[in-house]
């Protein structure tokens, strides 16, 4: 929660020239502090850090049928509107090399993917907040492949090339692990 120091101290100002300012300041301020609280929840903002993860989601289920692979997440969590969801699969169950799918605030995607046979894992995040910890479609110990099914192939899937502002290879990114990327190590120009 935000709060604005000495707050109580500045109500009890009195100037005897121009009546009592400091009350005056001291509401100006509390009409900020509850602007800014109003915007910080709208957004899931945090004035004083990051804004934390949201809770794992309750659960990921596949299913495939002639190449094709539906996935939806269970999500009964408390969340703040701007939740953003990310699905991730790989040809291994320890995901090395992760193909990243964002899928937004929906909870239910599905992909082409010929008679591939892939793993899969889900998260959200919020814009600005690191990811809630994964859940593993057959669980996090023996996550269970998923065949597509049918006579076609898929290509050769590339290098996974990250998310956010996390790195080539690596999953379970969201939106970044950290607010910028910049080989100099000070934020980019806007």
């Amino acid at each position: 929660m935000a709060q604005i120091r000495n707050l109580d101290l500045i109500r009890s100002w009195k100037s005897t020239e121009n009546g009592a300012w400091g009350q005056r300041i001291y509401e100006s301020l509390r009409d900020f502090l509850g602007q800014f609280t109003n915007l910080s929840q709208q957004v899931n903002g945090n004035g004083s850090g990051q804004p934390q993860a949201p809770h794992a989601i309750n659960s990921v289920s596949v299913a495939a049928q002639n190449g094709h692979f539906n996935v939806a997440i269970q999500d009964t969590s408390e969340v703040y509107r701007g939740i953003n969801y990310f699905i991730e699969h790989a040809d291994n169950p320890a995901f090395t090399n992760p193909q990243i799918e964002h899928i937004g605030t929906s909870r239910n995607a599905t992909f082409f993917f010929g008679s591939a046979t892939r793993y899969w894992r889900a998260y959200s995040a919020y814009p600005g907040s690191p990811p809630s910890p994964p859940v593993y479609f057959g669980g996090s110990a023996q996550p269970t492949a998923v065949s597509g099914g049918g006579e076609i192939g898929p290509p050769a899937f590339q290098t996974g090339q990250g998310s956010g502002t996390g790195t080539a290879g690596v999953g379970l990114s969201g939106f970044g692990p950290i607010p910028f990327r910049s080989s100099t190590g000070a934020p980019p120009i806007r």
